[in-house]
This record gives structure tokens, C-alpha cells and sequence, in this order.
């Protein structure tokens, strides 16, 4: 009977500390990301009209274009078309809770099966990201599908055997189709499997005595299936095109360079367990494994690349604090009130943070409130909008062609192959080229502008514009050369 009784405590401390890694979830954002109207617009035009080489939303003709992450606008546009914004929601946090118990399950890997500390890594890391990344992007599969192929990678340290790699190249094919614009991050992340050698042992690094041939085959096939791709080659190299961007894509805030202050903010909580390993470290001198340096100390170099990359030192440095805090002393005992009350809890809170929020989901997408208003007044979509580079997306949701949108790759010449017209949208932000410069370029029948900004007052000291909406933070006006 006692045995029964010990047996169902254990249960019970078991469920209650998987309940806790549902925890991460109350920190997501609930919103629909701006980006995600482009990304549903791909998915239904090529549902309705197949792939093309041609830019087909903007006001802009004959760019060079690829469907880049098609199966995941694909995927966004049917569940939002099935489900509406709270299916995208919904849809989203059940790919963080795979996120989160995929990262559980690396940790307790990385951990040597260490619970309590698995359990305490995954839902500091995974609130950290859930809070700065888990949105309504494609990015979400890439998280997935890397912390798989870091789980395979360093199953096959431990192991040895070659089929612990098998599943590399299902998930490259994946990866492309899904994110294919970030692929190269996931041979990346085999580079210090391949780079730990068992002659390294100096400063308290030490190599590992697994052969490397196999993840080199495994990188060699991943790089075939990769592409197996609606556009071949075209797609696997499309992030190395897009570096050639000279400097124009640093006015995004996700490509900027990382600050010291980004880094605590996004991902403190990580370097923090880094230090703290320092420090133990300098105190016992256990022996680091040359991959996990590598892993730690690669992904939080590219964080200082670019603030997206946070997202990647989050992954695999978290992976890493699971080794170097697995010998701390946890000791979970929780009496079984206490257990009660902190399952209960947290199911509770999951269910509250997903039905009783009372604002729009809408709120994060820029020029919203403006654009349908538009939409209610003028549902005929054969007019040209000249937008910022904030405001087009949803705009060519509805319909509408514009002068621009958030996709800054396609508006690089190395990637559409005729013009930086990046450079033309920051210079009509910060006064490079005037309204009438604009207006005679590209004729637009209206503008979508923010209030009181340049383009704004030149508009209305202009006279001859008509205002026609005005919602939130913008206006829009008809103009003198509008056709209809």
C-alpha cells in the first residue's frame, strides 16, 4: 500500500512538473505579426495561380521573385481561411508547445537526464522566447526543425550509431519548403559536431572520439534534398544574394547588429547561466566539450550579428546550460497540495491567456484600422496605394498594388535584379525625395501615409490632394492623377 502511495506521489510530481513547461506559453504575443499578411497573400496566390518568377503585388514591374517559405504561407493562409485570427493564434501556440517539448527533450539529453534541470532550462529559455519570437512568421518552423537536427546530432555523439542521423535530410527537405531563406543556419549548427576533435584538450576544453565521416554524409544528402525545391538552386543560395544589400537592409530593427542591451532583453537569461558556468567552472575545472564551446560561443556571435539571431543563441546556448548546470543540486519536493494547486494553476492560466483577451488581434498590423475603412469606401482594388515600408502588407492582402512592403529582400537588386528600391523607400522616409518626385515617377491614385510625418505635410501643402480616410496614426488621400 505504501509502495502504491509512493508510486502515485511520483506520478503526480511527474505531471506536475511537465505542467510547468506549458508555463512559456503565457509569454507569446497575442497579435497577428504584421509580416503575416504577405505570408497568407503568397499562400493564396499560389493556391490560385501556381508559382511565378515575377513579382505580382507591387506597383513595381518585372522584379525577379521566388515563393520563398511557400509551404508555410501556404500553410498560415488555409488555417487562417479555415479558422480565422484565433486559428492562427491557436495554430502558432501548438507549434511552440512542440518547441518546447522538443527543447525539453534535448535538454534532458544535453543534461544527462537530469529532470529537474531540464524542466528549470526549458522554461527559462523558452519564456525568453516565446516573449521575443514566437510570432505568427514561418521562423516558428525553423525553431522546431532545428532543435530536432540538434537532437539527432548530439544522439549520435552520445551513441555513435549512424542512424540517430537519418532523419537530417527529411528535415533539410522540410526546412526549405518551410523557411527556406534561413537553411544555411542549418548546416551551421553541424559545424561544431564536425569540429570536435579528440585530440583538442587544452584549457579545460576537451575533444570527443565520435567519427565525423557520417555527419558528413548526412550534410551531403541534406544539401541534395535541400534542393528539391520549386526553384533549385536558386532558393538554397537566396540568403547569400541577399547579404549583397549595401547596408540598406540595417534599417530594419532585426537585422541591425545586436547591442549589449538586445542581448540581456532577448536572451539574458541564457547568458546569465553562461556566466554563472564560468564561474563554477573556474572553481571545479570540469572539462568543457569542444562541440558545446562551439555551439554556445558560435550562436552567441551571430546574436551579435543580428538581433534575430538571439533567437538561435536562446536554442543552442539553452542546450548547452543544461550540461553545465546538470550537477547543481535541485531537489523538487513539493508536498502534494502544493502540487495540486501548481498544476491546476498553470492549466488554468494557459486557458485564461487563450480565450479571455479582450483586444484585436489586429493591433500589431500597421495602417489597419486605415485600410479597411479604405476597403469599406472603395472595394474596387485595381488602384495603385503608395505605402511605407510598414504599411503595404496588409494592403496587398485586400488586393491593393503598392509602392511597398516589409519583404525588404525583394526590393534589393541582387535579388529582383533591376533595381535597389530599398534605397528609394528609406529616402522617401527620411525626406531624400519629395511628393511630387514620387507622384510623377510612379502615379499613384492614393497615398497611405502616417500623420504629421514628411510626406504628410508636403501632402497637405500640396492642396491638391483629396483626404478621403482618416483612422488611428494614418490618413489617405486620393490624388490628382487617381483613375477612377
Amino acid at each position: 500500500m505504501k509502495n502504491a502511495l509512493l508510486s502515485d506521489n511520483n506520478r503526480l510530481a511527474k505531471v506536475c512538473k511537465l505542467c510547468l513547461l506549458a508555463f512559456p506559453l503565457l509569454f507569446t504575443v497575442v497579435a497577428m505579426d504584421n509580416d503575416l499578411w504577405f505570408t497568407m497573400n503568397h499562400g493564396r496566390y499560389i493556391l490560385q495561380h501556381g508559382f511565378t518568377d515575377i513579382e505580382p503585388f507591387t506597383v513595381h514591374e518585372g522584379l525577379a521573385f521566388s515563393f520563398e517559405k511557400w509551404l508555410a504561407c501556404i500553410t498560415f493562409y488555409k488555417v487562417y481561411d479555415w479558422f480565422g485570427p484565433w486559428g492562427v493564434y491557436a495554430f502558432v501556440q501548438m507549434v511552440f508547445a512542440a518547441i518546447i517539448a522538443v527543447f525539453y527533450r534535448v535538454c534532458y539529453l544535453f543534461s544527462d537526464r537530469n529532470e529537474n534541470i531540464s524542466i528549470i532550462v526549458t522554461v527559462m529559455a523558452m519564456s525568453f522566447l516565446g516573449n521575443s519570437y514566437i510570432r505568427t512568421r514561418p521562423q516558428i518552423f525553423s525553431y522546431l526543425f532545428l532543435l530536432l537536427e540538434l537532437y539527432c546530432l548530439e544522439k549520435y555523439a552520445w551513441t555513435m550509431k549512424p542512424r540517430a542521423l537519418y532523419p537530417l535530410p527529411l528535415l533539410a527537405l522540410l526546412y526549405m519548403q518551410f523557411h527556406s531563406t534561413m537553411l544555411p543556419v542549418f548546416f551551421i549548427i553541424m559545424l561544431p559536431y564536425l569540429c570536435d576533435f579528440r585530440w583538442v584538450n587544452f584549457l579545460g576544453i576537451r575533444g570527443s572520439g565520435y567519427r565525423k565521416w557520417p555527419i558528413l554524409a548526412a550534410m551531403a544528402v541534406s544539401a541534395l534534398t535541400a534542393l528539391i525545391n520549386p526553384y533549385g538552386v536558386r532558393s538554397f543560395i537566396y540568403l547569400f544574394r541577399s547579404l549583397d544589400d549595401g547596408g540598406l537592409l540595417r534599417g530594419i530593427n532585426e537585422v541591425k547588429h545586436s547591442s549589449w542591451r538586445d542581448i540581456l532583453s532577448y536572451s539574458g537569461g541564457v547568458l546569465a547561466c553562461q556566466v554563472i558556468y564560468v564561474v563554477l567552472w573556474i572553481r571545479r575545472r570540469e572539462k568543457f566539450p569542444l562541440r558545446y564551446f562551439f555551439l554556445g560561443a558560435g550562436t552567441f556571435v551571430m546574436a551579435l550579428y543580428a538581433v534575430r539571431n538571439n533567437a538561435f543563441f536562446i536554442l543552442m546556448g539553452g542546450a548547452v546550460c543544461a550540461w553545465e548546470l546538470r550537477r547543481i543540486p535541485t531537489g523538487f519536493r513539493f508536498v502534494p497540495l502544493v502540487k495540486k494547486l501548481a498544476a491546476v494553476g498553470v492549466v488554468a492560466a494557459a486557458v485564461v491567456s487563450c480565450t479571455c483577451y479582450s483586444y484585436d488581434l489586429m493591433w500589431k498590423t500597421h495602417a489597419y484600422q486605415a485600410m479597411d475603412a479604405f476597403y469599406e469606401i472603395h472595394p474596387n482594388t485595381d488602384v495603385s496605394i503608395y505605402t511605407s515600408f510598414n504599411c503595404g502588407s496588409y494592403a496587398e492582402w485586400l488586393g491593393y498594388r503598392c509602392y511597398a512592403d516589409p519583404r525588404a529582400e525583394v526590393f534589393l537588386k541582387s535579388i529582383n535584379g533591376k533595381a535597389d528600391i530599398l534605397e528609394e523607400v528609406w529616402a522617401t522616409t527620411h525626406n531624400g525625395i519629395t511628393l511630387d518626385e514620387m507622384q510623377e515617377k510612379y502615379h499613384f491614385d492614393y497615398w497611405l501615409v502616417m500623420k504629421d510625418r514628411s510626406m504628410d505635410s508636403q501632402i497637405r501643402r500640396n492642396g491638391r490632394y483629396t483626404l478621403v480616410v482618416e483612422e488611428e496614426d494614418y490618413r489617405i488621400y486620393r490624388t490628382p492623377d487617381a483613375r477612377d
